[in-house]
């Protein structure tokens, strides 16, 4: 049964907050009403390939994003190769992006490509084809559909084949989109954009865009730096990162490494209110086993305080069961002694004493920081896919979730205890290649489970793990039927609007022993059912509450995040357990006032 809401009687309010009767202008409640989901097991999964079915059969990409580009509803998929130095070519029909609509064929769902009428890939130079690794989604000129960042990653040290720039394209709500001839954003400095996030930081309503950088020239210390720009509020943007934290200076020595206020590489860009103030930080996820960054906006001034709030890395700072310093220390004198053996695995040039033991060198390569509220307790957690190494020891910081006491400050949880540890192969050298994450509620039972790509590595696949509810986590992987190995981007949507949130997925060719050809994309249907509240409409930043079936759940509406710029839909799917009905609903937008919406039921109309 699928019912629609937009209206609902008001509740009484708390002190400070606006009772109200319609939703605000945009959004939109929609229930759908199934009981409680299915239950699942290796022979019947959660999910099942439809990839012929949905009409992705042939369509290859390593990052892709889920938007409703056209407006009308349903949600459709942009699939990128994420090229950095190539450029798609139509007089040969070779192809690296896709624009996929969501259309009606033959009496069921499925995509189109559209990739010609969209009008987006193309070049700074008019011509058909584009260069841009990266799109997030966000309605920057107010007219009520979705405007996309479309992101260059490209460093000095590489030739500009492409002339491809950092670029706004808007909507003209169909889902055909006009390049803005100058956003602001083309600036050379930004070239190196590894990944991108919509928030608002003014409360001017207008969406401004937060990016971070990579390395200038791969190979060197120094990095883009993370770069914040303020809409306009017609496409173009304003660089106000000069004079902020977030105006860092260069990295020129090893030494420089260990100052905070110099540049690092970034690798993922998130943004979420975690100290719930009511305007967002700002999250820079680092690579390079080195510190995250997080800016918040203190007192009117931005500060980075990831340190303070304990995101920056774990604590463990002890190197010596890193295999590099090992071989260091066959060919010197070491103290502390290494606890593991070299045996001739690398050279003992590898480590360089006075920047491989600096604490800023001993965290994380941090590839995606996710923010949700993984244990319902109102406040926004954050979860870090690391890639790690079995030579780099116990110091290189691991993919692991930090729960928030509500003030913005984090504590790590032990994979062990929680049951986010993963199977490794026994005696044997591992890689984790923990490169996207996503925390969504795939059998709506209320809860936030985790869906982990591990990639690029022997024995890598898609973890899923179970929310137990009670600060726990069972690993799914094969009973959701989402194991699929060696996978490269994630987008999660509820694409058939059956209430359920399906998944899709691309396929890595990196390294030796992956078993793709190609960037094959999968599409993975969710069979589970159930009951849940979809709420389209919603800027990037507006907290939710939604109390049902005796809890509370929070979410954030996303503006894009982590690595590549993931966005997964701009609606928020919300598990009812079972239920037909909420007993409370509270939205916030950033620098706004809470109104509250009281009961909402499917059966009200």
């Amino acid at each position: 049964m699928l019912l629609v809401l937009l209206l609902a009687c008001p509740s009484p309010t708390d002190s400070g907050e606006v009772a109200a009767l319609p939703l605000p202008e945009g959004v939109a409640a929609r229930f759908v009403c199934g009981g409680k989901s299915a239950d699942y097991d290796e022979a019947h999964p959660a999910y099942s390939e439809a990839t012929v079915e949905w009409g992705l059969e042939g369509v290859t990409a390593a990052n892709m994003v889920a938007l409703d580009l056209d407006m009308d509803g349903w949600t459709d998929l942009i699939a990128s190769e994420s090229p950095h130095e190539t450029r798609d070519d139509p007089a040969s029909d070779t192809w690296y992006h896709a624009v996929m609509m969501n259309r009606e064929v033959g009496g069921r769902r499925a995509f189109v490509n559209e990739s010609e009428a969209s009008g987006l890939l193309v070049g700074a130079d008019g011509l058909p084809g584009s260069g841009h690794s990266m799109y997030v989604g966000a309605d920057v000129d107010g007219d009520g559909d979705l405007d996309l960042f479309a992101g260059r990653n490209h460093d000095a040290g590489s030739d500009d084949v492409t002339g491809e720039r950092n670029a706004i394209f808007l909507n003209d709500g169909a889902g055909h989109f006009t390049r803005v001839p100058v956003s602001g954003l083309e600036e050379k400095s930004a070239w190196a954009t590894a990944a991108a996030s919509f928030t608002e930081v003014d409360g001017d309503g207008i969406p401004d865009l937060w990016l971070v950088g990579w390395y200038r020239d791969y190979g060197e210390l120094d990095s883009s730096g993370p770069r914040l720009y303020r809409g306009e509020g017609d496409g173009t943007f304003t660089d106000a990162t000069a004079g902020t934290a977030m105006d860092q200076k260069p990295t020129r020595t090893y030494e420089d490494w260990n100052d905070r206020s110099r540049r690092r590489p970034g690798f993922g860009a998130t943004t979420c209110d975690v100290d719930a103030d009511g305007s967002p930080e700002l999250i820079q996820s680092s690579y390079a086993r080195t510190w995250n960054l997080m800016f918040s906006h203190g007192d009117g001034e931005w500060v980075e305080v990831g340190e303070a709030a304990g995101m920056d890395a774990d604590d463990n700072e002890d190197y010596s069961s890193d295999l590099q310093y090992a071989c260091y220390c066959e060919a010197n004198a070491c103290d502390p002694e290494p606890t593991v053996s070299c045996n001739g695995a690398m050279p003992s040039t590898y480590w360089v004493p006075g920047y491989s033991d600096l604490p800023s060198r001993l965290g994380g390569n941090t590839f995606t920081t996710v923010c949700a509220d993984a244990d319902n307790d109102g406040d926004l957690d954050l979860y870090h896919a690391e890639i790690r190494h079995d030579w780099a020891g116990d110091a290189a910081d691991s993919s692991q979730l930090l729960l928030n006491d509500g003030s913005g400050t984090f504590t790590r949880q032990d994979n062990e205890e929680n049951g986010l540890a993963r199977r490794r192969p026994a005696g044997a050298d591992w890689n984790e290649g923990d490169m996207q994450a996503a925390l969504f509620d795939y059998d709506l039972d209320g809860w936030k489970d985790l869906l982990l790509m591990d990639s690029d590595y022997p024995d890598t696949h898609l973890y899923a793990f179970h929310n137990g509810e009670d600060g726990t986590f069972r690993e799914d992987s094969d009973a959701t039927g989402l194991n699929q190995p060696w996978p490269h981007g994630l987008a999660v949507a509820d694409f058939d609007l059956d209430g359920d949130l399906d998944v899709v997925t691309g396929s890595s060719t990196a390294r030796t022993g992956t078993p793709w050809t190609d960037h094959a994309v999968h599409f993975y249907e969710n069979g589970l059912g159930g009951s849940s509240m979809r709420l389209s409409g919603l800027a990037p930043g507006t907290r939710v509450d939604v109390t049902a079936s005796g809890m509370t759940q929070t979410f954030e509406a996303s503006g894009g995040y982590g690595l590549w710029g993931m966005h997964h839909d701009t609606a928020l799917t919300i598990g009812l357990d079972g239920e037909c009905a909420i007993e409370d609903l509270a939205i916030t937008p950033l620098f706004g006032e809470t109104s509250r919406y009281g009961a909402l039921s499917g059966s009200d109309q």
